[in-house]
C-alpha cells in the first residue's frame, strides 16, 4: 500500500500473520528509493514483520536540508504512524536509523552498512560530485568501479534494474557526513545494531568499528560481503543478524502470541517463539 507519511512517500506491507508487535521502518541509501528495498521488504514480510519503507530522499530539493533535515523528515514520518517502531536503514539511511534511536518512538535501530561521519565515501565523493556540490548541484550516482562495488552482492537478475533506477541526490546530508560536520549519535539505552560486510569500500570495517563504539551499537560482520546487504547473497544473513538482535534486545515486548481472538503480546514470550 502506497501512502504519504509526514512529508514523505511510503510503502507499507503487512504479513498474513504478524509475529512482531512493532513495525519495521526502512530508510534507503543515497541514490536509491523504496523500490531498491523491495527484496528486503518481501523477505521481512515473509518472516512475519509489518514493514514500512520511507522514501527518505524524495522531498529533498536543491542543496537539501542536511542530515538534521533528513532526521526531521524521518521523525515526521514515524510520528504519522503513531506507533512505537524499529528503525532499519541502509547506507545514509542506516546512519539516520542509528540517530533516530534517540527518539522516544523508536524502540531499537539497525544500520546496514551505514554512512560514516568523517569518511569521504567513493559512493558519492567522486571528483565530479565534489565539483557539483560546490555549486549546489545534485550528486550523480556512482559509475565505473564504484558502481561495480555497489551492486557486486546483488542478484544478477536485479543489477540492470538497480542501475537504471538509481537517481541523483542532494549534496546536503552527504557532504555533512563526509566532512565530519555531523557527530554520530552518542550511546544511549536504546538497543542499536550495525551490520557490515568486511569487503565494503563504502563503509570500511575499521571505521565501522569506531562508529559502533561511539554509538554503543553491537556490530555484526558479514565475511566476504560488500555494501549491498539489502538483496542477493548477503540478504538472508543480514536479516538473520538483525532479527536475532531485535528478539534478544526487545524480547517479550516485541513478540506476539496467538489466541482464538487474534494476536496478543505474550507475557512469557522469548526468543524461542520465533523460528
Amino acid at each position: 500500500m502506497d501512502l504519504t507519511l509526514g512529508r514523505l512517500p511510503a510503502t507499507i506491507e503487512r504479513p498474513a500473520a504478524s509475529k512482531f508487535a512493532r513495525p519495521l521502518v526502512l530508510f534507503p541509501e543515497l541514490f536509491t528509493t523504496t523500490s531498491h528495498l523491495s527484496l528486503l521488504m518481501g523477505y521481512l514480510v515473509s518472516l512475519g514483520w509489518e514493514v514500512c519503507a520511507i522514501d527518505l530522499h524524495a522531498a529533498v530539493r536543491g542543496a537539501g536540508p542536511g542530515l538534521s533535515g533528513l532526521l526531521e523528515l524521518a521523525g515526521g514520518a514515524i510520528a504519522a504512524l503513531d506507533r512505537e517502531v524499529v528503525a532499519l536503514g541502509h547506507g545514509l539511511g542506516g546512519l539516520v536509523a542509528l540517530m533516530m534511536a534517540e527518539r522516544p518512538a523508536v524502540a531499537a535501530s539497525v544500520a546496514l552498512a551505514p554512512a560514516l561521519p568523517g569518511f569521504r565515501s567513493p559512493l558519492c565523493m567522486s571528483l565530479r560530485n565534489r565539483l557539483a556540490a560546490r555549486v549546489g548541484g545534485p550528486l550523480r550516482p556512482p559509475s565505473g568501479r564504484a558502481l561495480f562495488e555497489l551492486i557486486a552482492d546483488a542478484d544478477p537478475f536485479q543489477r540492470d534494474t538497480i542501475i537504471r533506477t538509481l537517481r541523483p541526490a542532494s549534496p546536503g546530508a552527504a557532504l555533512e557526513v563526509a566532512q565530519g560536520v555531523v557527530t554520530a549519535a552518542t550511546a544511549s539505552g536504546t538497543p542499536r545494531l550495525i551490520v557490515a560486510g568486511d569487503s565494503d569500500i563504502f563503509a570500511p570495517l575499521d571505521r565501522v568499528q569506531r562508529l559502533a563504539a561511539a554509538t554503543g551499537a553491537e556490530l555484526a560482520t558479514l565475511k566476504g560481503r560488500g555494501h549491498w546487504l539489502i538483496g542477493g547473497r548477503a540478504l538472508e544473513r543480514a536479516v538473520s543478524e538483525a532479527q536475532r538482535f531485535l528478539v534478544k534486545a526487545l524480547g517479550r515486548d516485541l513478540l506476539l502470541l496467538y489466541s482464538d481472538s487474534g494476536p496478543e503480546r505474550g507475557p512469557d514470550s522469548g526468543p524461542d517463539d520465533v523460528d
